[in-house]
């Protein structure tokens, strides 16, 4: 069940948190995968963008993370829906995106091959960039660290240009700074405000409901825009046996 309420993100309790982070030293992976350190002995966390536009879409998110769950990634956590605009090639469907966060033993390579996996499986085949995909799953966030290789970036690179990925990220993030690993996610941002400043320059709440993004609730086979003024309709009963 996706969790639907709008959150107003803050700073507080993040300059101390950022002044902490910056500076010290993460895990930084920038070598192949077989020369990882393997870090099954402790669960790490993890943030993982879902987009959508093809098939039911719904469907798709609800497959993908029961497939998730059924691959070692236990979610605690889902931000809500939005449907958005195509970015990048504007010819196709409008996208449903979302993101989860959770917690895995699965390593960086392990949990990108998991992921990579549940997207074949659900259709997904090499096509145009950017282009139509039953389902599409995103690593944003691994625990405290940096991840560098040939075939993985973390943080994901381009976090900082999607309002469609930011936006879900900040329902995830609260509007605290809630432990270590959080505040250590700030600390990558490319902003010295962290990912706060980050939502900001995009727009942040600003955008929801217009420039293609839309904040929705799915009800029935439809999606509700949750900037639409809500009706309230009744039924008055005038016959003669109504009193």
């Amino acid at each position: 069940m996706f969790l639907f309420k709008q959150l107003l993100p803050t700073k507080r309790g993040l300059g101390g948190a950022l002044n902490h982070f910056r500076g010290s030293s993460f895990r930084f992976f920038s070598s192949s995968p077989e020369t990882f350190v393997e870090l099954h002995s402790q669960e790490q966390e993890v943030v993982i963008a879902l987009g959508s536009n093809v098939g039911n879409r719904l469907h798709n998110f609800n497959e993908a993370l029961q497939l998730m769950k059924k691959s070692g990634i236990n979610i605690t956590r889902h931000a809500c829906l939005y449907e958005t605009a195509p970015a990048y090639v504007t010819d196709q469907p409008q996208f449903l995106n979302s993101a989860v966060r959770g917690v895995t033993k699965l390593w960086p390579h392990e949990l990108l091959g998991v992921l990579k996996k549940i997207e074949r499986d659900m259709g997904r085949t090499a096509g145009i960039r950017y282009g139509p995909r039953p389902i599409d799953l995103d690593i944003l966030f691994y625990g405290k660290f940096r991840v560098d290789s040939d075939v993985l970036t973390v943080p994901h690179e381009r976090i900082w240009e999607r309002p469609f990925v930011m936006a879900p990220l900040m329902d995830l993030l609260g509007t605290d700074v809630e432990n270590d690993t959080v505040a250590c996610w700030h600390s990558l941002s490319i902003h010295s405000g962290g990912l706060f400043e980050s939502w900001e320059k995009l727009g942040g709440e600003r955008i929801i409901g217009k420039d293609g993004m839309k904040r929705v609730l799915p009800i029935g086979n439809d999606l509700w825009d949750w900037s639409l003024k809500t009706s309230v309709m009744g039924i008055l009963n005038l016959t003669p046996d109504s009193f």
